[in-house]
């Protein structure tokens, strides 16, 4: 007879069938046991690679890829609490690209999905969404991370050197980093209106991570 995770049972079953329950906050954790880190996901932030490095020689289950639950900070004092961001621009664009021009992942009609197709279009169907509760691509990063107990943050766009101070602070040796998901790499410029319509949509994201 095959017996439960006792990483699942000690943590993980606790924070998402009870804590849940008492706590309304919750967020997208990755625990890993081994390494004692606890990594607060932000989607369309190098999410994959990150998953990757924290999957490094845990085949015994001390690594879990959590579900949106709420946790208790207490538990996980000594553990090593970590996300990373990125410009709410380029992170809005990649999500548009992603899941609307690569794929019908809002699941859209047909009619409404090529209507999405427009990045104007899209950005007014955004702006009706509760930013903080929505569909984690686009949910705002400051409601995916529990900013007053991370001990590290790190930027997309100092990516390579903040993934190693990571690496470094688990001391995880000879990992060798990669993007895993590039995604489309052709840039795409914004106007002056769209510009300004995002940072309203993620003004809270702008003046917390990048003011």
């Amino acid at each position: 007879m095959k017996l439960l995770n006792p990483y699942k049972f000690k943590h993980f079953y606790l924070n998402k069938y009870f804590i849940s329950l008492i706590k309304s906050k919750t967020y997208f954790i990755s625990y890993n046991y081994k390494y004692k880190a606890l990594w607060f996901r932000t989607y369309k932030v190098a999410s994959r690679t990150i998953d990757d490095m924290l999957k490094t020689n845990c085949e015994d289950g001390s690594y879990i890829y959590g579900s949106d639950m709420a946790y208790l900070p207490n538990m996980f004092k000594d553990y090593f609490k970590f996300s990373f961001v990125r410009n709410p621009e380029s992170r809005f664009i990649s999500a548009w690209k992603d899941k609307v021009l690569r794929q019908n992942y809002f699941h859209f009609s047909n009619k409404e999905y090529e209507k999405m197709k427009d990045l104007d279009y899209f950005i007014n169907w955004v702006k009706t969404l509760d930013i903080e509760n929505c569909d984690e691509h686009l949910r705002s990063q400051l409601a995916l991370v529990d900013v007053d107990n991370m001990d590290f943050i790190g930027k997309f766009e100092n990516f390579e050197e903040d993934f190693q101070f990571v690496l470094d602070r688990l001391n995880i040796k000879d990992y060798k980093m990669e993007f895993l998901n590039q995604g489309i790499k052709k840039e795409f410029e914004l106007t002056d209106n769209q510009r300004e319509e995002i940072h309203k949509i993620y003004k809270k994201d702008f003046e917390h991570f990048y003011s």
